[in-house]
């Protein structure tokens, strides 16, 4: 074989790996999976229709599970507690590893949303607590897999968000992106925080603003009393548990404990991009020292869910009316609008390059990613009806896509074939995380964590 034809061979091989690679199974290390929030695992699983193991309850409402690795790369399973405790929960069998209280000494302390994990199996956790009359401060923890905690930094101007940290894996160490509101001139603002990881200490690299709002303006919608009550509501919703519920499952009021940013880092300039719920819809560039705003859309006070970006560039959240919006995560075009009918909170899953899938507090939907069409054929209308109501987001596997709602639901790309766990009850805001091998892990009303096995 002449060295012409040898480096051709060799070129695809490498080539065909690489292909093969781009389709594997990653962990689900971050709220709704990746940095971009696409909530896709790519592996065949199977029907949740039986729990595996069930753990003890703990105090679990907002946060979600995420799954990281010991040093013997097994799997394991951090969440919060809304009594701020940071919990590490093995994957073979539901046991608790460990338990880090983050509280802070004499006061009220929660932590609201998913941690994330860095590749180098640390995890970081945000805990808020109460500082006043409709008054909150959060906290960025670092713990290590031993719950060896690390390095704690307090946002400053009462920087308080409902949101996930993400964490980036650079050359120069470990980036977290969150975003927070904070009390600027009394009145609160939106900002994206860059920190950077230096092992023992963290360095607050940059922040900034998208926009200062105008409250109180003509058309504004809102005002600084009714946006500080909105946030005392979030406050209590994530607060109580167990969570207020009836015959038909969780009384789920039109509320959201707040979105977290997207990622996308296949470029040469990381974007950071963000639906908040104060007046703005962009995005920021990160240049490897500091953040640039690429483009910025306004909106009337709406309420959103955390944004999804989609492999071709779509980023996709819902809102408090129920509108599914996308827009061109690169230049804020808006590419397309969907009526879903109710409030849709939760973060849309992603379907390889052809659906998305939302959901719009009873039921799911599945949409054309490419026009936010409604996906139907002459046997189904691409939406079907839930079992009570959620703000749960919907996990997508490459064959199956799983909600916690009043019972563990389980379905296909088509809606069609479709599996129920009804003996298990969802608290409607928590989501489902899928392991590097399909398991399912999902928290029930009574703070246990399930996991469904996802190959039976």
């Amino acid at each position: 074989m002449s060295i012409i034809w040898r480096n051709l061979l060799l070129m695809l091989i490498l080539a065909a790996m690489a292909g093969c690679a781009g389709g594997q199974p990653t962990r689900w290390g971050h709220f709704h999976g990746n940095l971009s929030n696409q909530g896709v695992q790519q592996v065949e699983s199977g029907f949740a229709l039986s729990s595996h193991w069930i753990s003890k309850p703990y105090r679990i409402t907002s946060s979600s599970p995420v799954i990281g690795s010991d040093f013997q790369d097994r799997e394991i399973i951090y969440i919060g507690t809304v009594d701020g405790v940071l919990l590490a929960i093995r994957a073979e069998d539901g046991s608790e590893k460990w338990r880090k209280s983050l509280a802070a000494d004499g006061s009220e302390s929660r932590i609201i949303s998913s941690p994330s994990v860095s590749e180098q199996r640390n995890i970081y956790v945000i805990s808020s607590r109460k500082v006043g009359d409709r008054l909150f401060e959060s906290t960025l923890h670092k713990v290590d897999q031993f719950s060896n905690q690390r390095w704690s930094f307090t946002f400053p101007d009462n920087g308080f968000g409902g949101g996930s940290p993400k964490v980036m894996t650079t050359p120069n160490g470990s980036l977290i992106f969150v975003h927070l509101v904070v009390e600027m001139d009394k009145e609160p603002r939106g900002e994206l925080f860059v920190l950077r990881d230096g092992g023992s200490r963290v360095e607050l690299v940059d922040r900034q603003s998208m926009a200062a709002c105008r409250f109180g303006s003509s058309g504004s919608g809102t005002g600084i009393n009714e946006l500080l009550d909105y946030y005392a509501d979030t406050w209590d919703l994530s607060g109580t548990f167990p969570p207020e519920s009836d015959e038909n499952g969780v009384v789920l009021p039109d509320l959201f404990v707040g979105p977290t940013v997207a990622i996308v880092d296949g470029r040469e300039k990381p974007l950071i991009a963000i639906a908040d719920n104060l007046c703005s819809i962009g995005a920021f560039e990160w240049d490897g020292s500091g953040l640039s705003l690429l483009w910025r859309q306004e909106h009337n006070y709406q309420k959103h869910s955390s944004a999804a970006i989609s492999p071709e560039g779509l980023m996709i959240f819902g809102n408090q009316n129920g509108e599914i919006q996308a827009y061109d995560v690169e230049t804020g075009v808006k590419m397309w609008n969907f009526d879903a009918g109710n409030a849709a909170f939760a973060t849309p899953g992603i379907a390889e390059e052809k659906f998305v899938f939302v959901v719009s507090k009873d039921q799911i939907q599945v949409l054309n990613i490419s026009d936010g069409s409604l996906a139907h054929d002459e046997k189904t209308t691409g939406r079907l009806p839930l079992l009570g109501v959620t703000h749960s987001s919907p996990a997508v596997t490459a064959n199956r896509v799983y909600l916690s709602t009043f019972e563990m639901l389980t379905v296909t790309y088509d809606l069609k074939t479709r599996g129920h766990d009804t003996n298990f009850h969802g608290n409607g805001l928590s989501s489902v995380a899928v392991g590097h091998g399909g398991a399912v892990y999902v928290v029930a009303s009574d703070g246990t964590i399930h996991k469904y096995a996802g190959t039976e």
